[in-house]
């Protein structure tokens, strides 16, 4: 890098949302704790309770527990999830008289990890939504846990971490500057909005294929937020990780109704809902998918580019080792591009399709793309 070349630190410590768990994990071994910065929608908080999974399978516990649901705590690891915008300072601690010895002390809150705690789990994670959306009286609250893993006198549990989320200042709504004390000692990351690591994602999480294709047809309409901001629209709709995945929920009965349309409108925004809409008239007049496994050499390939990331997108929900001889024959019909998304994303679904001799006779044929 030159001497003279400015890099941003933020554009430095951005990472996918693909990329949270392992972040969080990282800070959970090195126990520090851990803030993620992002804008609404981009997986933060999804982030941290799959890296709550990660811990659990770690320590060979046999589930993961929020708060109330611990029935037995040497089998779990605990995942408490705490929005600070609907606390005050008083509820970390309300006062409490010790009368035997004449002294004020403080009651801890029921979410509390404590050593003294036998009904929660040794192990888990702390998570304090909305940080950055907090003044300096909650911070402070929140500065002796993080920093000391005590409250009052009550320390917490050594198998315990803590992991803060919140918005960026420039993200348009109520944000405060985090003190400068407390900053220092967190480890700071950035979630950032990546179209491959969200479809990868996709393919794993029963993520409706037409929205996946739409997405891959269309990827700056991922995250829209930014946009949204910028331009002061109106309206409380906007697409991001978040509401596509509601989206994918919402289509999953399969009709196109006006109402429909007026629901996925009002999860994702005017804008990107129109364009999905037609996405999805196309998405239903492709080509047969049977039809294409069942005559991979003679199915019609698609014209379209839309029609083509529809095609491509359903293919590979379909991959599996016995029928990804065929898949692999209509690709090679395909476009490079189109042919090299549904083998990368039939792998990244089935991890299985990788030992078929057709995916190691086609990585020897390709390997100048696969590699």
């Amino acid at each position: 890098m030159s001497s003279n070349t400015v890099v941003s630190i933020d554009e430095l410590a951005k990472v996918t949302t693909e990329q949270l768990p392992e972040a969080i994990n990282r800070a959970i071994r090195a126990g520090r704790p851990l803030m993620i910065h992002g804008s609404p929608g981009t997986g933060k908080s999804a982030g941290a309770l799959q890296a709550a999974h990660d811990q659990a399978e770690m320590h060979g516990l046999k589930r993961v527990v929020q708060l109330g649901e611990s029935t037995k705590p040497e089998e779990e690891y605990g995942y408490f999830d705490i929005r600070l915008t609907n606390m005050g300072p008083e509820e970390f601690g309300l006062p409490s008289a010790d009368l035997e010895r004449g002294i004020q002390t403080r009651l801890p809150v029921d979410w509390y990890p404590s050593t003294d705690r036998d009904d929660l789990p040794e192990f888990g994670l702390l998570v304090f939504e909305e940080m950055a959306s907090v003044g300096p009286a909650m911070q402070a609250a929140v500065y002796q846990i993080t920093h000391d893993k005590r409250l009052g006198d009550k320390k917490m549990k050594p198998g315990w971490s803590i992991v803060l989320t919140g918005n960026l200042l420039s993200d348009g709504g109520v944000v405060h500057k985090m003190a400068t004390p407390l900053a220092n000692r967190i480890v700071h990351v950035y979630a950032k909005t990546d179209v491959d690591s969200w479809c990868r994602w996709a393919l794993t999480h029963g993520i409706a294929p037409e929205v996946m294709g739409f997405i891959r047809f269309r990827p700056d309409l991922l995250n829209t937020f930014e946009q949204h901001v910028k331009n002061k629209q109106t309206g409380h709709a906007f697409a991001t990780e978040r509401s596509w995945e509601m989206t994918s929920d919402l289509i999953a009965g399969g009709d196109n109704s006006a109402v429909l349309a007026s629901m996925v409108a009002g999860t994702i925004g005017a804008g990107p809902a129109m364009e999905f809409s037609s996405f999805r008239k196309v998405w239903k007049e492709m080509p047969n998918i049977d039809q294409i496994m069942m005559d991979p050499n003679g199915a019609p390939i698609p014209e379209r580019g839309a029609t083509a990331y529809a095609v491509s997108a359903a293919l590979a929900g379909r991959a599996k080792p016995d029928n990804f001889s065929t898949i692999l024959i209509y690709a090679e019909r395909m476009p490079r591009e189109f042919m090299m998304m549904i083998v990368k994303d039939s792998a990244r679904r089935n991890r299985d399709v990788m030992s078929t001799s057709a995916f190691v006779k086609f990585s020897s044929v390709h390997s100048d793309l696969i590699m």
